[in-house]
């Protein structure tokens, strides 16, 4: 019905194929009364969004403290493997024909109590990244460095057992 109480005509096809006029009464989804409906839950099932079900939000990153249990075993496999380097360097270096590969460590290293502070240096310059990373929210970054630090160091340190133990006699 429109808003003036008559019925408006619908054209329609017959059945014959030609079209005919119907009155708006017998289709109400298309008549003009839809327009003053207040009752609008036909309309919004047609574009209502997705099940809540599908949506998947994204989750705000969960703080943890810097001192955690990952970081402290990130620590500890750090500083295990760079004690390991130092100590296969100093014991490598006691033998003729052996240097260190590392061109920056190199000065250090002849030393023990160069050695020393090169390996608390870097230790310390792997703990600022680290931290670093923890403030600017990059956690796997925080995560990953000191495990991927600490399996090289643990290899070099391999490596130089390695060399120290098939040395010439």
């Amino acid at each position: 019905m429109a808003a003036s109480g008559v019925a408006e005509p619908k054209a329609e096809p017959s059945s014959s194929g030609s079209l005919s006029i119907a009155p708006a009464a017998t289709n109400p989804a298309l008549d003009s009364s839809f327009v003053t409906n207040n009752n609008l839950a036909s309309i919004h099932a047609l574009v209502a969004p997705p099940p809540a079900a599908f949506i998947k939000l994204k989750q705000p990153p969960r703080t943890h403290s810097f001192f955690d249990a990952r970081n402290t075993l990130g620590f500890a496999t750090l500083g295990a493997s760079l004690t390991a380097d130092a100590l296969s360097t100093q014991k490598g270096l006691a033998y003729p024909g052996f240097v260190e590969m590392n061109p920056v460590a190199r000065p250090f290293v002849q030393s023990r109590t160069g050695a020393a502070v090169y390996n608390a240096g870097s230790f310390g310059l792997m703990a600022g990244l680290m931290y670093w990373a923890h403030k600017t929210e990059h956690h796997k970054l925080e995560r990953i460095l000191p495990f991927a630090i600490g399996s090289w160091e643990g290899l070099l340190s391999a490596r130089n057992y390695h060399v120290i133990a098939n040395r010439p006699k």
